[in-house]
C-alpha cells in the first residue's frame, strides 16, 4: 500500500478546484472524491475527513459545495 503525504493530497484537492471552470454550479463532493480516488487509490483519508478537506478547498477557491457523498 502506498502512503501519501497529506500535503500531496491537499495539492491534488486544490488543483481539482483550480480546474473547475465555472463558479455558478456547486462543486460535488462525490465527484471530487471520485476524481481524487482515481489519482490516489490508496488514499488513507476518506469519509467525513476527506469531505471536509474538499469543502474547505472549494470555499477557498470561491465555489459553493454540494455535500452529495453517501458515506456508509
Amino acid at each position: 500500500m502506498i502512503k501519501y503525504h497529506p500535503v500531496r493530497l491537499n495539492e491534488l484537492i486544490d488543483h481539482y478546484m483550480e480546474t473547475r471552470s465555472t463558479k455558478r454550479s456547486p462543486v460535488s463532493v462525490a465527484a471530487a472524491t471520485k476524481a481524487l480516488m482515481t489519482v490516489m487509490p490508496d488514499c488513507s483519508v476518506e469519509g467525513p475527513q476527506l469531505s471536509n478537506m474538499i469543502a474547505r478547498s472549494a470555499v477557498r477557491h470561491g465555489h459553493a459545495v454540494s455535500f452529495d457523498l453517501k458515506c456508509l
